[in-house]
């Protein structure tokens, strides 16, 4: 069954959803990226890129069905918010023009993350699968620990993944870089506690309700096999030439007497 998050007010709502998932996955193993440049942000929010389909996993791995269920939920959760964020940028922008760059650069931080742990979660479906959490919700799948030979073995494989890591590290210090960043996350944690951002909060508890009601369905098409009915402890024989130290006693009859040897 899945637990879903049910703090959708203020921050513990966004924190699981937007603005804490920009920053790298658990364990990550940074790969070759240039160093930006502070006020050069793209022109433009990133548009998602699509990672490998699930049934074609690096490295050959094949997801159990439930995995690659849930990867499908994740792929068309990933879109739904890469599109909120482009929306949320046109929305900022028009109220506050001069957030213009520093709102660019904080989608395009939180897009290029998604698409760089969507090709990790793409990967883990089909060679760890049971490293995914798949029982709080679509938003959590994105939180789970990366190892350098993990990190390794995807960029040997997939050809567009190093690109999409150097990309995600280069938008994350832009973003971080721009002199209004700390001054456009008060607005947005603002926008989301009054009617001004009443639109945005509704879009963005919409994209996660979906993903959760798809994230649960892929639980009841697959649901994961009963545990194993507990044996009890079992009582191993020593071998025949154990030293008496490890060897079974002999109980004594009810007599009292002892055994005879």
């Amino acid at each position: 069954m899945l637990r879903v998050f049910r703090s959708f007010n203020g921050l513990a709502f966004l924190l699981i959803s937007c603005a804490a998932l920009a920053q790298p996955s658990s364990s990550p193993t940074p790969g070759p990226a240039d160093t930006p440049a502070a006020s050069a942000p793209a022109a433009s929010v990133a548009a998602p890129v699509v990672p490998t389909p699930v049934a074609m996993a690096p490295t050959g791995g094949t997801p159990p069905p439930l995995q690659a269920c849930a990867v499908k939920a994740f792929d068309d959760y990933a879109t739904a918010m890469s599109v909120w964020e482009r929306q949320w940028v046109e929305g900022v922008v028009a109220a506050r023009p001069d957030f213009n760059t520093a709102a660019i650069a904080r989608a395009n931080a939180h897009n290029s993350a998604l698409q760089r742990d969507g090709f990790r979660i793409h990967y883990l479906a089909g060679n760890a699968p049971e490293t995914l959490d798949l029982d709080e919700s679509i938003a959590a799948m994105r939180l789970f620990d990366w190892t350098p030979e993990q990190e390794q073995a995807l960029r040997l494989t997939e050809p567009d993944y190093a690109g999409v890591v150097d990309a995600a590290d280069r938008d994350r210090l832009a973003a971080d870089a721009q002199a209004k960043s700390e001054e456009l996350e008060a607005y947005f944690e603002e926008t989301f506690t009054n009617n001004a951002g009443a639109v945005w909060a509704k879009k963005l508890g919409e994209i996660l309700r979906h993903g959760n009601a798809a994230l649960e369905k892929c639980h009841q098409l697959h649901p994961a096999p009963p545990p194993k009915p507990d044996e009890g402890p079992t009582v191993e024989t020593p071998p025949v030439n154990a030293s008496p130290e490890v060897a079974p006693a002999v109980p004594a009859p009810a007599s009292g007497v002892p055994p005879k040897p």
